[in-house]
């Protein structure tokens, strides 16, 4: 599964390095987007393999890009994981029918959450 490609969506820089670091260290590459416009952009320019997607950013919420990208004959596979501060139960259930593919609560461990991606992304490609 080595090599596949995350696009992390954080508004908070350190997010996306906590983030890069552990998901390099199990061979993704990782690219990072600080609000939404950027990582509509970065969708389309980047291939992402997979969107880890946090929900309360500047321009569009994590909301709106799950829901855009899910939309689009182009990006509707691309699996989606919401990494969030949100834990309130209509929240999650909000995430799940964008159809998103996780909901991930922050504070999370990122060797568990890098786990869990390789889980998503070898379920997607089998």
């Amino acid at each position: 599964m080595a090599g596949e490609k995350i696009l992390v969506v954080d508004d908070h820089p350190d997010i996306i390095e906590l983030l890069q670091e552990g998901f390099r260290r199990k061979g993704f590459e990782v690219v990072g987007a600080g609000n939404g416009q950027e990582a509509l952009a970065k969708v389309y320019q980047e291939h992402p393999d997979l969107i880890l997607l946090d929900i309360m950013m500047p321009l569009f919420d994590g909301y709106e890009i799950c829901q855009t990208l899910k939309a689009q004959e182009e990006t509707k596979n691309i699996p989606v994981v919401f990494i969030t501060a949100k834990d309130k139960q209509p929240d999650i259930e909000q995430g799940f029918n964008l159809k998103a593919d996780g909901y991930v609560v922050k504070p999370f461990d990122p060797f568990e959450l890098a786990d869990f991606v390789s889980d998503i992304l070898h379920r997607v490609h089998h």
